[in-house]
């Protein structure tokens, strides 16, 4: 064709020339020139094959050059060293020459999983340490592919699932995207595992994991030298577990031990064994939404393996499991729910994060309608020896042995992941829940608990003979019965006498499986007609104690909110109290000392309740704490009354509190005390509020009355006139008064007046002034009519421990006159009424309830009764000091007679009682009996 075209390239050149001649020529003719014929080439078949292939020789040989020069060439020069270790071209090292290391067990798919789409990449460095190194692939094929293979190997496989967004083709990746543009809710089937949710799909592909370590004592050294037996494990762990394995690489080391790791499609898997001391650590991580925790059974079974005896007869130590269980990545915030139990700080940090207990044993994990039950036994090496609890299991004569209980493990409760009580802090707590307000009551017939599943609050309060009937609202049945299958201490009535086993079975016990917000609301929420009762008439009568055994006011949930911040709820509790009713509620762990007001931060339900108690109308409320609860930090309860007298019942005294529990909690079949916990030395500690809660309680924007420094203790701001600047003359009041006390210097207003000696006054408490008066009307005994006209004459009266108690300054200011009319100039408090002002007739509340929530006076009650008096103004040399009598009256049935009597004195028509006995007049004491 070549040939043909260039001949007709020379023909249509000469045609060209010879037009031109012709037109030189005037065109006096024409060239003729005939038709010249063409001519073909022919190629053979074997010249086109032979061309071709020396085509592709030549192709094959520059490019196979290229790839020794500049691939293979510089990969040979890294791995020399490795391929020439006489260590790695040895058999395997525990198992003997010839053993091929092929014989390593394949990754295991699930049924119905395919392998999933991945890039197998790895690199091999010097493994002079190491007796062999082995590498195990998942492939479509089923078959292992060793380590000497190429270096860079893809296996692409399809995939019905996957975990951190791995294990998916890229094209099909592509498809997803191109679906989520068309449908935002279209998701891909072939990657939902087991149906699972979107929620669910979402969750695995969160930047977050779980991460289980596991560390394992006393194993067999011979199963911890196997890299065969190992890697076996490994695989069954991965798939008991319904994991995916990739690919696992293990080394054996010389001189003994075995390091592995298994890459998942969900992350790792990895160990290493020290055969000599019997021990291996294994992490495990996963990315996916599964619970992790399962896996500890199973990696228990498959690689705690004991060694075996030494010699016959020996007995060989279980293998100890020590794990922890962490939470890693970063995820949503969750609500109410399974994660939340997991990443609480009792259950998923102090318990499942800790790695060092000597036994972490989960005992159930329940999940009811309304909450999560978790239930722990732990040892922890810091209070309890695992050696300890291990001989106390034994019989040979210890005092672990014959005092087991001591060395038991400590069982724990959590719900949602916040621990609830424990086997150690049982007594602690709920004795502590229950005692105090039951004791706050004189004769407690009828009482309610909200909420106490457990059943150890039932158990405290059937402890009482008084009760009657106990109705327990528990909204959460399955709560109550979990409780009784592992839980038995809780709920164990057996030892109380007259009770039954199941403290749930006790004929005065009964528990209702309903809501307490609603049962409350229905029986006694407002607008509840008494035409249209539809419970049993029983359900409507009122209660003496009320027991608020609930979830802790700091849980952020809907429940809690609606327990501690709904008044239609508490005003129903506190309408369902009878008129000396008392109620106790747990308010959480206590302030610290820097904490803020609770009104801001995480304890805002805790101020949010306090303050609907006190505008309900509780006349006395009071905090307390207990640290033997066995929580992190000290406990807070509250106890609020609604009867101003109950108060009294708070403040009574070790004995009498051993003297109510003598008469009033019942006997044991064991005769051992039904009391493990709470006495009357524990009730005394709980009277006076803690340093931390008066802090916090001062802390409120505006500041309560009463936290000024004068308040809290006697003010060095204040000067102090000592009692040597007083002298006792006849009073300048009138002929009535008899003795006065006068200055002896000037007073400036503010000073406190006799400060050094006014905490020695004599205090005669409520009972103890109660027998008085009882025994004085019952007996005619002239030494008691003393005692009395002394206190009556020299005393006054308070209110600060709910009854009426007697103080009588042990000074001169014992005879410091009432100022009449109002020109009274020294005080403790300030009052604007006095006994021409006030009403004869209607005994004035100003002089009577103190406030029911003050924790300033809480703490220095004392101080507060004793603290003598402070000038209300200037006070000139040679000036009697005098007192407004109307502050010391707190009994309102002698209110008027009290009033009368000092209107009558300052108007001059009687005198005082001191005066009128010195002067000869009848006593009045003898006035008194007769009057009675």
């Amino acid at each position: 064709l070549i040939h043909k075209g260039n001949r007709n390239m020379a023909l249509k050149s000469s045609l060209r020339q010879s037009s031109t001649k012709g037109s030189s020529s005037n065109g006096e003719g024409s060239v003729t020139q005939a038709p010249c014929k063409p001519y073909q080439v022919s190629v053979s078949f074997r010249f086109i094959f032979l061309t071709l292939l020396s085509s592709a020789l030549l192709s094959f040989t520059v490019g196979r050059a290229v790839r020794v020069l500049l691939l293979e060439g510089p990969r040979g020069a890294l791995l020399w060293p490795h391929l020439e270790s006489s260590m790695r071209n040895r058999p395997d090292y525990h198992l003997g020459a010839g053993k091929s290391r092929r014989d390593l067990p394949l990754p295991q798919m699930m049924d119905g999983k395919e392998v999933p789409h991945t890039v197998y990449t790895s690199k091999n460095f010097d493994t002079a340490a190491s007796a062999t190194s082995s590498s195990v692939l998942v492939e479509k094929s089923r078959t292992a592919v060793d380590s000497e293979g190429e270096a860079d190997e893809e296996v692409t496989c399809d995939t019905d699932g996957g975990s951190c967004s791995r294990g998916k083709d890229p094209a099909e990746v592509e498809d997803e995207d191109d679906d989520e543009e068309d449908d935002d809710d279209d998701e891909d089937d072939d990657y939902d595992d087991d149906d699972d949710d979107d929620d669910d799909d979402e969750e695995e592909h969160l930047p977050a994991g779980q991460h289980l370590l596991v560390d394992i004592k006393d194993v067999d050294g011979t199963f911890l030298n196997s890299e065969e037996l190992l890697a076996q494990a490994m695989v069954d762990v991965v798939a008991d577990s319904r994991l995916t394995l990739l690919s696992y690489h293990c080394h054996t080391l010389v001189p003994t031990g075995v390091s592995c790791v298994g890459v998942l499609l969900e992350s790792h898997i990895s160990f290493h064994t020290w055969p000599t001391e019997g021990v291996i650590t294994l992490d495990l991580f996963t990315c996916g939404a599964a619970p992790l925790l399962p896996v500890l059974p199973v990696i228990e079974r498959l690689f705690a393996i004991p060694r075996p005896p030494l010699f016959e007869g020996e007995e060989v130590p279980k293998p100890g499991v020590g794990w922890s269980h962490v939470l890693r990545g970063f995820r949503d915030d969750k609500a109410h729910g399974d994660t939340d139990a997991l990443s609480s700080d009792d259950l998923g940090v102090d318990v499942l994060g800790y790695l060092f207990y000597d036994l972490k044993e989960e005992v159930a994990s329940v999940q009811t309608p309304f909450q999560r039950i978790d239930i722990y036994n732990l040892i922890d090496s810091r209070s309890v020896k695992i050696a300890d609890y291990q001989r106390s299991l034994s019989n040979d004569g210890s005092y672990q042995a014959q005092h087991p209980d001591l060395f038991a493990p400590n069982k724990v409760v959590f719900l949602d992941g916040v621990k609830q009580s424990t086997s150690k802090g049982d007594a602690g707590y709920h004795e502590s829940l229950v005692h105090p307000c039951m004791f706050m009551h004189a004769d407690p017939k009828r009482v309610a608990i909200i909420g106490g599943g457990e059943g150890a609050t039932l158990r405290e309060v059937l402890k009482h003979d008084t009760v009657e009937k106990c109705t327990m609202v528990e909204i959460d049945e399955l709560m109550v019965t979990t409780s009784r299958q592992y839980l038995k201490e809780w709920s164990d009535c057996s030892d109380i006498v007259g009770s039954e086993e199941w403290c749930v079975d006790d004929p005065r016990a009964d528990v209702r499986y309903e809501d307490a917000v609603a049962w409350f609301i229905d029986r006694f929420g407002e607008g509840v007609d008494e035409k249209e009762k539809k419970f049993d008439e029983d359900d409507y009568k009122p209660f003496d104690v009320i027991i608020m055994d609930a979830l802790d006011p700091q849980v952020n949930i809907p429940f809690a909110e609606v327990l501690y911040k709904q008044p239609t709820f508490l005003q129903a509790v506190y309408d369902s109290l009878s008129e000396q009713g008392v109620i106790v509620m747990q308010l959480g762990d206590a302030p610290y000392i820097s904490d803020p007001h609770d009104t801001i931060g995480r304890h805002e339900n805790r101020a949010i309740i306090t303050s609907h108690l006190l505008r309900m109308g509780f006349q006395s409320v009071h905090v307390y704490e207990e640290k033997h609860s066995d929580f992190d930090e000290s406990w807070t309860y509250l106890v609020a009354m609604k009867d101003y007298t109950s108060r009294s019942l708070w403040y009574s005294n070790a004995a009498e509190i051993e003297v109510a529990i003598h008469k009033r909690i019942k006997h044991t079949h064991s005769g051992k005390s039904p009391l493990r916990f709470f006495d009357g030395a524990t009730m005394m500690t709980y009277q006076t509020p803690h340093k931390a809660q008066e802090v916090v309680y001062c802390r409120n924007k505006p500041m309560p009355a009463g936290c000024d420094e004068a308040t809290h203790g006697f003010s060095k701001s204040r000067p102090n006139v000592p009692i040597s600047s007083f002298e006792v003359k006849t009073s300048q009041v009138g002929d009535h008064a008899g003795r006065g006390v006068f200055a002896k210097v000037d007073i400036p207003k503010g000073a406190h007046i006799g400060a050094e000696q006014s905490a020695n006054s004599i205090n005669v408490a409520p009972t103890t002034y109660d027998i008085i008066q009882t025994l004085a009307e019952e007996h005619d005994l002239a030494d008691l009519d003393a005692v009395l006209e002394y206190l009556w004459g020299y005393g006054f009266d308070s209110n600060l421990y709910g009854e009426t108690s007697v103080v009588v300054d042990s000074t001169i200011l014992t005879f410091v006159n009432h100022g009449c009319n109002g020109t009274y100039n020294a005080a403790t408090v300030t009052s604007t009424v006095t006994e021409m002002t006030a009403g004869a007739e209607e005994f004035n509340e100003e002089f009577f309830i103190n406030d029911p929530y003050d924790l300033v006076v809480a703490r220095h009650l004392p101080h507060n009764q004793n603290s003598g008096d402070v000038a209300l103004r200037d006070i000139k040399a040679g000036e009697e000091i005098l007192n407004n009598y109307l502050d010391f009256s707190t009994d309102e049935e002698d209110w008027k007679d009290y009033v009368r009597n000092l209107r009558n004195q300052c108007l001059g028509k009687v005198v005082g009682s001191i005066t009128n006995v010195e002067r000869g007049g009848l006593p009045s004491m003898k006035v008194w009996r007769d009057g009675k």
